[in-house]
């Protein structure tokens, strides 16, 4: 739109007033218009009779030294310093001023602008088309490079570090006003105000790093521009466009952007944008939209983009309509979607063309192994509704009142919230977006930055959280199948490293190496305090441990929360609600394993469980019970089950039972790792047997070689102990004895054979204790 330049004035001061959120308190010294500027009459550095002298298009190389003053260039040349030169602007006014076309400034240090805001005085102030400034370091400046009227201009390669003022009191690092197809370029920026793009057409921000400073960039009108390959890291708002269209963002790093505003990437009545592999990594909002497209002809592209680590992913008005989220990542935000006021995400689309988003908190099942999540992602939580209506309730965030709230609309349908969004075929692994070397090596961002690869390489290697074994496709056409959980990784499913654990003077774990193959059963077998417990409690993260503890390719401890999601666990201890019925215990836990509540009657019929749904937990036996338990660990169809005593509480007959249905599971591809003291435990369903004793190995190999004598424990008369020690001894037994009880170490098979032989020689027993 042809304005006139005191339109622009008044307009802009009107949109600074009415403007909401982060645009509101951003400019509220905008830059007066060009032809406006206040120009101070500084002294004359030397350098400028020199200047004044040399030729139109010359290059004029400027002798080592400091030269003081207004550097004034007003004819075309380049300016190019030989040796380390100096131009200081003594704390008055502009340091150079370029009003001349197809000037080159190159190679100097720049240092000592004046700090008048109303004056805006800058280090470079360019008022002509066509200038390169390229190469020079800026110190000790208000303003940093001002483009007023000067399109076609290069600025490339500078370094700019504002003067040190509190935040509202200092300069732009970069200025480009009314300047069309300027490009900036490769500049390292910090502790300045802001980056601002007004009113210029087709601009270029290309590789700059921005830290410590207000906006990393600001664009409002200004259409058909690019950023790519940017890093703004540390500042109060990453990126802000307004009022602009078709504006690319592609390869750009926005970090640590966590200010009073704190987005990432801020976008306002923006239209015709693309965003595309960026990382937007531990801001307080990922992204913030508000009327963006404002046009209903047109759609915004969110595509490979990595959201990791924010407070808040993705933060929309509740009107905003017509963008379209494919291939993005979003991993580990503490809220991936907010609804910012009252009302729906509406003809927003996170499903195109069949492909989603990858969601670290997706629970559900890719059975076929295409990659594609059987279910759909719902971004649901009535704590995160509550939270984006009444932003304080943040301070309770991870606290018990969370969880209390979040429990009870998962428990009572009635409570739980629409969906904020719903992705019908989210991604089972993470999408990976590398980017060039320059943006993911260098500067403030690198750690975090590399730290995110690294995970995301780890993610993808490990397969995520792909839950398929033990289950079969219902897709058409499909065939039963027991696929891995991670076809392409190595057969070790569970890898233990150097694990230890004390509790305060006793070592309960020494130095354990294991290593458990996929599809198979382990049984760590020995007395109470052997470790057994504790091992597996360390294996779900119960307790802190020395060493390392790798699942499915990834670490126990640094990636907890996906780890848990490939572990099923039945404790020796079992707490179930005794007042929920069987269909109740499953249809509660499957919410609070965001799993389909069709799941749950599947894996009861697994169990053997489905006559009983509609029993009350009370009223289950002992045997049922621990079926129950068994499917609740089995809802979330995990690759590994851990169980911890599994049997010691039931009756020999129930024991038989839970066995078979373990080898059952064993057989359809699920890998065990158990705890028990019974020999024909060990032999019925594992593979291996680790013999623990006070947290150490002491045999490890198949049932077969392991010592499979019990002892056992009889208590007779003080005056019939001797006769049956005797008659024992008589018939090839080897037994012991203390001052209560005979010892008799047999086979497990052969446990009745001594007992016979006393009871049939007229023995009486008092009591009888077998012992693995």
């Amino acid at each position: 739109m042809p304005w006139r330049n005191g339109a622009r004035v008044a307009w802009t001061a009107a949109l600074l007033l009415a403007a909401p959120g982060a645009a509101q308190d951003m400019h509220g010294d905008a830059p007066p218009a060009p032809e406006t500027l206040q120009v101070a009459q500084a002294a004359r550095s030397p350098l400028s009779e020199r200047i004044a002298a040399a030729p139109a298009g010359s290059t004029l190389r400027v002798p080592a030294g400091t030269y003081v003053g207004l550097t004034l260039i007003d004819k075309p040349l380049a300016l190019v310093a030989d040796g380390a030169v100096t131009l200081d602007g003594g704390g008055d006014g502009d340091v150079v001023r370029i009003t001349a076309p197809d000037v080159t400034l190159r190679g100097v240090r720049i240092v000592g602008s004046g700090a008048s805001l109303d004056r805006q005085n800058a280090g470079v102030l360019v008022a002509a088309p066509r200038a390169r400034i390229e190469d020079n370091t800026l110190d000790d400046v208000l303003l940093g490079i001002v483009l007023s009227n000067a399109p076609q201009t290069v600025i490339c390669g500078n370094r700019i570090h504002g003067k040190p003022l509190d935040l509202g009191r200092r300069g732009d690092g970069i200025r480009v006003w009314s300047s069309p197809q300027a490009r900036i370029e490769r500049n390292v920026i910090r502790g300045v105000r802001d980056v601002v793009v007004w009113y210029s057409q087709g601009v270029e921000l290309l590789d700059n790093t921005v830290t410590d400073s207000r906006y990393g960039t600001h664009f409002m009108y200004a259409g058909d521009s690019v950023l790519e390959g940017n890093r703004l890291a540390g500042n109060s708002v990453g990126a802000f466009l307004m009022y602009s269209r078709n504006v690319a963002l592609r390869h750009n790093v926005l970090e640590r952007n966590r200010g009073p505003s704190g987005y990432g990437l801020g976008l306002k009545d923006v239209d015709g944008l693309v965003v595309e592999e960026n990382h937007v990594l531990s801001n307080r909002v990922g992204v913030y939209i508000d009327s963006s497209p404002s046009r209903a002809d047109i759609i915004h592209h969110f595509q490979r983009n990595t959201f990791a680590y924010n407070d808040v992913a993705l933060a929309a008005l509740p009107a905003v309509q017509h963008n379209e989220f494919r291939d993005n990542t979003f991993l580990e935000n503490i809220e991936q979607v907010a609804i910012l006021g009252s009302g729906e995400l509406r003809n927003n689309r996170f499903t195109v063309d069949g492909r989603g988003n990858y969601w670290s908190d997706y629970a559900g099942f890719d059975a076929d192994g295409d990659g594609v999540g059987d279910a759909p992602y719902r971004a649901l939580s009535l704590f995160e509704s509550l939270m984006d209506r009444e932003p304080r309730m943040r301070l309770f965030i991870y606290s018990p009142a969370q969880q209390a709230i979040d429990l009870a609309a998962r428990a009572f349908p009635i409570m739980q919230p629409a969906p904020k969004i719903t992705d019908d075929a989210p991604l089972m692994r993470p999408v990976v977006v590398r980017l060039n070397a320059a943006v993911a090596t260098g500067g403030v961002a690198a750690g975090r930055l590399g730290a995110t690869l690294l995970l995301l390489a780890l993610l993808v290697g490990a397969g995520a959280h792909v839950r398929t074994a033990g289950r079969r496709s219902r897709r058409p056409g499909s065939t039963s199948r027991t696929p891995n959980m991670t076809e392409h990784t190595s057969a070790a499913l569970v890898q233990v490293c150097g694990l230890s654990k004390r509790f305060g003077r006793t070592t309960v774990v020494h130095r354990l190496d294991l290593s458990v193959q996929r599809g198979t059963a382990v049984a760590l077998w020995g007395e109470n305090g052997a470790g057994k417990t504790t091992i597996l409690k360390c294996m779900l993260g119960l307790h802190r441990y020395q060493g390392e503890i790798r699942i499915g390719g990834l670490d126990a401890r640094r990636d907890g929360k996906a780890t848990r999601r490939l572990l099923g666990y039945v404790s020796q201890e079992l707490s179930l609600y005794d007042d929920l019925t069987a269909r109740e215990t499953l249809r509660l836990f499957a919410a609070l394993k965001r799993v389909p509540a069709a799941r749950g009657a599947e894996v009861l019929a697994q169990v053997g469980l489905a006559e009983h749904v509609g029993k009350r937990v009370g009223e289950l036996s002992g045997g049922m019970k621990q079926r129950l338990a068994l499917a609740v660990a089995l809802l979330a169809d995990p690759p590994l089950l851990l169980l911890d005593e599994p049997t010691s509480n039931l009756d020999a007959a129930a024991r038989r039972q839970f066995l078979e249905l373990l080898v059952g599971l064993r057989r359809a591809g699920k890998t065990i790792v158990f705890t028990t003291h019974r020999v024909e435990e060990a032999v019925r369903l594992a593979d291996r047997v680790i013999v623990l004793k006070a947290g150490r190995v002491e045999r490890d190999g198949p049932p077969a070689a392991i010592d499979q004598r019990c002892r056992l424990r009889i208590v007779l008369s003080p005056e019939s102990r001797e006769a049956a020690f005797d008659l024992l001894a008589r018939s090839g037994f080897s037994p012991t004895r203390n001052c209560s009880a005979l010892f008799v170490s047999v086979a497990p098979t052969r446990k009745a054979a001594p007992l016979t032989l006393l009871a049939q020689s007229g023995f009486e027993f008092e009591d009888v204790d077998f012992e693995n």
